[in-house]
């Protein structure tokens, strides 16, 4: 798993290089990502659909043999290889898109703590300094490496440095340093050293006229609650309008009816379909809102390709039933 971390992250940051806009990088990777894996989609899609057109005869087998558990395995096993399916063929796909969010996850979580250090540190260095020309922005979310919300600030705020591991801030600051950003790097040597700092330096600064307008609720509604459980702020200065949370839900719930609807037919895994629905919507609102812009937008593009993809597909099986039936028809 480490290696495909750092794979991706290696890959990412060459594009960035080439597209020098994050928000772009995301997107062009995600969907050459995704391209690479159409292939293993589209052989899944078909191991699906050979499956259900099976279902019909493992039903019977089922039936038939419902008092040998012994036979109907063999009898099914039979069934299997006679008509060249496996129950497992169309699992690889969803195996590999896993370990690909996850490693996604890491790689932009990686990059924003990278992000959010050069911020503040640009920033408490050179306090003249407009901050809105410190962050990368993308339509109408002021800092991709914060949660789209406006209950996030768009500046990093002292929770969000307290998250980055003590050696991001001394790699990040020494290149600030080598690059005359910043007069000296840091060099802490343990967690503990970079909380001290934290403490005695960030918060203060944070807490100051310089940095105190761009992480101050609004008036009023500071401290909001639901039912007195969950408490949460408005910022003058949020970082977005919770857009991107809103559409993951949005294209996760379009994406999963869709191959439901393309595998429920006489499945009997149905109902562990449905609930894979209702978790996966639930990990899209749920990282999707609290953690960085920039994963909600490749948690988003995903499913609207995979939704563009499903489209592509039934387009082409239907291609190829038609093109099958002509052939039947004239006796070829």
């Amino acid at each position: 798993m480490s290696f495909l971390n750092t794979l991706l992250l290696t890959v990412m940051k060459g594009l960035h290089a080439i597209i020098n806009n994050y928000a772009l990088t995301i997107i062009v990777f995600t969907i050459l990502i995704k391209l690479v894996v159409m292939p293993l989609n589209l052989k899944s899609r078909k191991s699906t659909q050979r499956m259900t057109a099976v279902q019909p005869k493992m039903q019977a087998l089922q039936e038939k043999y419902k008092d040998d558990q012994e036979k109907l395995n063999q009898k099914l096993q039979e069934l299997y290889r006679k008509e060249g399916v496996s129950p497992m063929g169309g699992c690889l796909p969803m195996i590999i898109s896993m370990f690909i969010l996850f490693a996604m996850f890491y790689a932009l979580r990686t990059f924003a703590n990278e992000q959010l250090v050069a911020q503040f540190l640009t920033f408490y260095h050179n306090p003249e300094i407009d901050p809105s020309t410190l962050t990368d922005s993308f339509l109408w979310i002021r800092n991709l490496w914060m949660p789209d919300s406006p209950f996030a600030t768009y500046m990093p705020d002292v929770q969000s440095l307290q998250l980055v591991d003590y050696q991001v801030w001394n790699d990040i600051s020494a290149k600030l340093a080598a690059a005359g950003t910043i007069p000296q790097a840091l060099s802490f040597a343990d967690r503990n050293a970079m909380m001290a700092y934290i403490n005695d330096v960030v918060t203060p600064f944070i807490a100051s006229d310089a940095y105190a307008p761009y992480v101050a609720p609004v008036t009023g509604l500071g401290n909001l609650s639901i039912l007195g459980l969950i408490r949460f702020t408005i910022y003058q200065h949020g970082n977005g309008w919770f857009v991107l949370p809103i559409l993951s839900v949005a294209t996760q719930i379009l994406m999963q009816n869709m191959t439901m609807k393309q595998t429920m037919q006489n499945n009997p895994q149905a109902g562990s379909q449905k609930t894979m629905l209702y978790v996966m919507t639930f990990m899209s609102l749920y990282f999707c809102a609290i953690y960085n812009s920039a994963f909600a937008l490749y948690w988003v593009i995903s499913n609207v390709y995979a939704l563009v993809e499903n489209i592509a597909f039934d387009r082409y099986f239907k291609a190829q039933d038609r093109k099958a039936a002509t052939a039947e028809e004239v006796g070829i």
